[in-house]
């Protein structure tokens, strides 16, 4: 005996798990916009310095920050066509040397002609920085040591350089948030299209017919059953497929017929159509837990090729969707 198929919109079969890694890609992106808003620029000047001939900043207060690092960036004001080697040195209070980095900045220009053509070019490399994560708040002292400065043929020159000098604390390495952002987009993306492959194939037939029967044990009343049904169709391919699903007990009876219609998307060459594809989704929970048969008729059947179906139990879903719940006793 069978009770009347009831559908209704039902979210007790939605999966939470691929909505995590959106949550994260949130995260990541909220913290994209607040490192911004943590950096605070404490030094921004230009400084003149000679060659051999240390020169240094007037101390500033490091402080230890819960996010972010201390930022030294040092941009060297170079003609075309020279050559300086620089270093930059952070001294703490009592004068000794706790961060340093060399640079070997240039700037080169020149023109060219080739084959009646000619235009000029230019190419430098000037910037330097250093990073510091403070353990401790003290002063610190910024220096910036030329210890070479030549002209691209090597003849040394002797006179100041200029650099621009910019400090700012609570900066942030946006480059391993933008690579956490977009990691965890990509792996969320691919979460939420592995949902509609959960869960376990229990039929997967197919027929070069326009229609196609199978059978097997499934169902329970907490098992959600998704049953797929795929359609391959020729050059005559109309814009419309009606297909019937029909649901039969462990006895043969029917429990579940109907009708439905899914449209055709239609591949065209030159505007000409050379085949078709279609498919319905749909969703049951039959308890009880036991033998059934699924049958599928598809029509028109005169361009057909092919009719497949897929049954998965312990399905998932990622928003509320129409479940059938079909019940023998």
């Amino acid at each position: 005996m069978h009770a009347h198929p009831k559908t209704q919109r039902t979210g007790r079969f939605i999966d939470i798990f691929p909505y995590i890694p959106w949550v994260v890609t949130g995260v990541m992106f909220l913290a994209l916009i607040l490192s911004g808003f943590v950096e605070r620029t404490l030094v921004s000047t230009t400084m003149f310095v000679d060659p051999k001939v240390p020169a240094q900043l007037n101390p500033i207060q490091l402080k230890k920050e819960p996010i972010g690092a201390l930022r030294i960036d040092v941009n060297a004001g170079l003609p075309s066509n020279q050559w300086v080697t620089y270093e930059i040195q952070v001294k703490d209070q009592r004068g000794e040397v706790i961060a340093s980095g060399l640079k070997q900045a240039w700037a080169e220009s020149g023109s060219w002609a080739e084959e009646g053509e000619s235009g000029s070019w230019a190419e430098d490399d000037l910037m330097a920085g250093l990073d510091i994560r403070a353990n401790q708040s003290e002063p610190i002292t910024i220096a910036i040591n030329v210890l070479n400065y030549t002209d691209t043929a090597g003849n040394a020159i002797n006179q100041p350089i200029r650099f621009g000098i910019t400090v700012k604390n609570g900066v942030v390495d946006d480059r391993f948030l933008w690579a956490g952002l977009f990691g965890t987009a990509f792996l969320a993306v691919l979460t939420l299209f592995s949902v509609a492959s959960t869960g376990k194939v229990v039929i997967n037939k197919s027929n070069h017919d326009s229609d196609v029967v199978a059978r097997t044990v499934t169902g329970g009343a907490d098992q959600l059953v998704r049953v797929i049904v795929k359609v391959q169709s020729d050059e005559h391919s109309p814009s419309t497929f009606n297909i019937r699903l029909t649901v039969n007990d462990a006895n043969g009876e029917q429990s579940y017929s109907k009708v439905h219609s899914v449209n055709v998307n239609r591949s065209k060459d030159d505007g000409v159509v050379k085949s078709g594809r279609s498919s319905l989704t749909t969703f049951f929970v039959l308890e009880p837990r036991t033998s059934y048969g699924f049958h599928v008729e598809v029509t028109p059947d005169v361009s057909v090729d092919r009719t497949r179906i897929i049954v998965r139990e312990n399905a998932r879903t990622l928003f509320p969707v129409d479940v059938t719940t079909l019940k023998s006793t």
